[in-house]
């Protein structure tokens, strides 16, 4: 569902030493040489100014999206912060064409949100055509290999991007049309917008019909992350967080909540501690490459999901009774009766939760 940018930095720098020393990119012997070499030690590997700017951003995704959210120390944290933003612009300068260096870049200096929305649409035409023209210039077989997937993500990153910001900047016709366009390029959704789809149709008031709609004009994607089941009554205790998200949002505005409550029942039963999930809500940090790479079905992946969904979590807030959407779920006996007694005293006297109390 998400992009593994170590993965990608081997792939990448393999496949240019396979070139560099014209090895054909059938020597299974000398591409696992190469990948041992990744692992061991990458530098011998890191030969051109590209090289070291890919082989960068690998490093600060590890660090921006994968340890510094979870530092506790501010002072840490924030110059671990600056010095990604520092190997992000030696990135930047090193491989001007390199549109995740740029793009990271600006998510991390942008003054705001709007900002980075306006930036990332302004710019996605060029990257685009950028990658056309990397595309149709693809003459040897190394080239090609990497025209077939590898210069294809960045755009898809791109598009990625400008969905899930579009839609926290309320922006929910740019988000779904940023997510339609990624989906007609690249219709295995490696980027997952698919989800960040279903949550701008929530926004934009689509019927529960539209988004199952929505879903089977997409299914390459959804059935490849679904397991088989025996039973078609089953399947829908395999639809993800963010379609359950979506589809209870859907009958909750419909007043319908005996639907609501049946899609809320299904996410409470569909990891562990997910009554503790929807019950806090957390929001966490967006990922400054992509989406973070999180377990299928985990409860990790349900907290994500609750993240990115905090739009539609929201509709209802600052009514006359606050009855927002967020305060049912949370409230509701389908998600309070599957907590510890402990927890919910110490969330109603204000006391820091622990997550070693689940």
């Amino acid at each position: 569902m998400a992009f593994d940018p170590i993965q990608e930095d081997c792939h990448r720098l393999v496949l240019e030493a396979l070139r560099r020393d014209n090895i054909p990119l059938t020597d299974g012997a000398a591409v696992e040489r190469l990948m041992e070499q990744f692992t061991r030690n990458p530098a011998p590997l890191i030969v051109h100014d590209r090289d070291r700017a890919g082989h960068l951003i690998a490093k600060v995704v590890e660090a921006v999206d994968y340890r510094i959210p979870f530092i506790p120390d501010d002072t840490q944290a924030e110059q671990e912060e600056a010095a990604a933003e520092n190997m992000l612009r030696e990135a930047a300068a090193l491989d001007p064409a390199n549109w995740d260096a740029q793009r990271m870049l600006t998510a991390l200096t942008a003054s705001s949100n709007e900002e980075y929305v306006q930036y990332l649409a302004s710019k996605r035409d060029e990257v685009e055509h950028d990658l056309a023209l990397k595309i149709a210039s693809a003459q040897d077989p190394y080239e090609r290999e990497a025209a077939g997937d590898l210069m294809r993500r960045p755009y898809l990153r791109w598009l990625a991007a400008l969905a899930s910001r579009a839609l926290i900047s309320g922006r929910y016709r740019m988000s779904l049309q940023a997510a339609n366009r990624s989906l007609d390029f690249a219709p295995n959704d490696p980027a997952g917008v698919r989800h960040t789809a279903m949550l701008a149709m929530a926004k934009l008031e689509y019927p529960a019909e539209e988004l199952k709609r929505f879903r089977s004009a997409h299914s390459v994607p959804y059935l490849a992350n679904t397991p088989l089941r025996r039973r078609p009554k089953d399947a829908e205790r395999d639809l993800d967080p963010w379609t359950l998200i979506a589809l209870m949002s859907a009958a909750w505005r419909e007043l319908d909540y005996e639907g609501a409550e049946h899609y809320l029942r299904i996410l409470v039963r569909s990891c562990p501690h997910a009554a503790e999930a929807l019950y806090f809500q957390t929001e966490f940090p967006d990922g400054v490459y992509a989406r973070v790479n999180v377990g299928v079905g985990s409860t990790d992946e349900l907290v994500l999901a609750l993240s990115e969904a905090t739009p539609v979590l929201q509709e209802g807030l600052g009514a006359p009774d606050n009855a927002s959407f967020a305060a049912w779920v949370a409230t509701n006996d389908i998600v309070r009766s599957q907590i510890d007694e402990r927890i919910l005293r110490a969330a109603e006297q204000g006391l820091p939760f622990k997550g070693g109390d689940l």
